[in-house]
């Protein structure tokens, strides 16, 4: 195989002439010189120079490398130009899950603010059930998955997989509109409770039975759209994150006594920041987390 960097000092023999010169220019001594383009004759299998006196000329294989040498010489340039491109500019498709209320609340702007920012990473985004989240990460089909652990203790160990903490999301008591509440569970023995079949109802069953009841059931609706409806209609109480917006005067809202959060968290492999898109992709999404309103 030829050697790019003999190929270069043919390439300055054929322009400067002198070996001496060569090697000034290649910051070489000239027998260094000399036994880099008698390696090369030797590689290619053709007597490649000829002597006139104190200077040299290349033979007619010598003027034919040469021409060959400077196409491949400019490829190589290009394919390393093109690899620190790649470098320097982060590109590739990074997968994301999240539920439905993560989801509208920054990671779709996050999604879009990727694009803007780096043009050459698609996020390529999955709205899963909360639980659905872990497992998705751990088949690797997705790079980064944000879920939420309501801090009773009930958040599944996962030592093989690495955390970051997004904000802190603070949980409120949904009510029929001009209804008010202290924020007691206890106060709400008797109402019937709207849930929505995830991990959040689930706490709340809970945090009724921390409470010293069991929630009166009055029904279960996977929509938080649906939830918000049926309680402006009076249909029965619920508890939702802030991140789930309700139009105003529609239903009332109460901080839960003592005061109540999900710790949202980006979950990845731990291998996956070696790659930058995934890198940047984590750090934006870190921002958006923070800019919708939510507790550090």
């Amino acid at each position: 195989m030829l050697d790019p960097r003999r190929l270069r000092l043919l390439i300055q023999l054929e322009s400067l002439g002198t070996v001496r010169a060569v090697a000034h220019a290649a910051s070489m001594s000239p027998s260094a010189v000399s036994q880099q383009l008698a390696a090369l004759e030797r590689e290619s299998g053709a007597a490649l120079i000829e002597r006139h006196g104190r200077t040299v000329a290349l033979t007619e294989a010598g003027v034919a490398l040469a021409g060959h040498a400077r196409v491949i010489l400019e490829r190589i340039d290009a394919a390393e130009e093109a690899l620190r491109a790649l470098q320097e500019a982060p590109a590739g498709a990074v997968r994301v899950s999240a539920f439905t209320s993560a989801m509208r609340a920054f990671v779709i702007d996050a999604a879009a603010q990727v694009g803007h920012q780096h043009p050459g990473i698609t996020v390529q985004l999955a709205e899963l059930e909360p639980a659905e989240n872990v497992p998705a990460l751990e088949r690797g089909e997705v790079d980064l998955a944000i879920v939420a652990d309501f801090g009773d203790g009930t958040f599944p160990h996962t030592p093989h997989l690495r955390s970051v903490p997004l904000a802190r999301d603070e949980l409120q008591l949904v009510l029929p509109p001009g209804t008010t509440s202290t924020g007691d569970l206890n106060d709400l023995r008797e109402a019937a409770w709207l849930l929505d079949g995830t991990e959040l109802e689930q706490h709340i069953v809970r945090r009724c039975r921390r409470a010293g009841f069991e929630p009166r059931f009055a029904g279960r609706l996977f929509s938080h759209e649906s939830l918000l409806y049926a309680v402006h209609r009076g249909l029965g109480v619920t508890i939702l994150p802030s991140f789930v917006t309700a139009p105003p005067g529609t239903v009332a809202l109460a901080p839960l006594d003592p005061v109540a959060y999900r710790q949202l968290l980006v979950l990845h492999r731990e291998e996956a920041l070696t790659r930058r898109s995934v890198a940047l992709t984590l750090e934006v999404l870190v921002k958006a987390a923070y800019s919708t309103g939510g507790v550090p």
